[in-house]
């Protein structure tokens, strides 16, 4: 996608949206260590708010835990910074996501839900994973976390 942003002699400034949940991939491709799946699934689990985002379905409620959601993923100073900590920092991304995808639940249809799943497991499976691993790893942080996002 392009974006002209200013024109002077003929010339195009072009702005190139970023392409967040691949450079989530590229992030997370090769980690193992502690909480490896539940790391593993830090892109798919983006691309389905992502495209969660964009469904016209979503009531306005939906659309807010959606995007509490997403801004915690890019917010860079949160409770457990990627900077310092590589992808385990995504911990509390993905319980953020895993919290929010419970309360998604109970507002929206679960054909909606399946409809922006992308990811090679089946989304309640893959959800459960991300929320046990990652509750277990932040302990006494997830109300810190679920705060900072908006959600709790």
């Amino acid at each position: 996608m392009e974006f002209a942003l200013g024109v002077r002699d003929n010339e195009r400034a072009v702005f190139e949206a970023p392409d967040y949940a691949a450079a989530l991939g590229r992030f997370v491709h090769d980690y193992t260590g502690t909480r490896e799946r539940a790391v593993r699934l830090a892109p798919d689990v983006f691309n389905f708010y992502a495209k969660l985002l964009v469904d016209g379905r979503l009531s306005k409620d939906a659309r807010t835990i959606v995007t509490s959601v997403l801004a915690y993923f890019v917010v860079p100073d949160d409770v457990l910074p990627e900077a310092d900590l590589g992808p385990l920092g995504l911990m509390d991304d993905l319980y953020a996501a895993a919290y929010g995808f419970r309360m998604l639940r109970r507002e929206v249809r679960g054909e909606v839900l399946v409809d922006a799943w992308t990811g090679d497991d089946v989304l309640e499976d893959a959800m459960a994973v991300v929320y046990t691993q990652t509750r277990a790893e932040l302990g006494k942080k997830t109300k810190e976390v679920l705060q900072m996002a908006g959600l709790g």
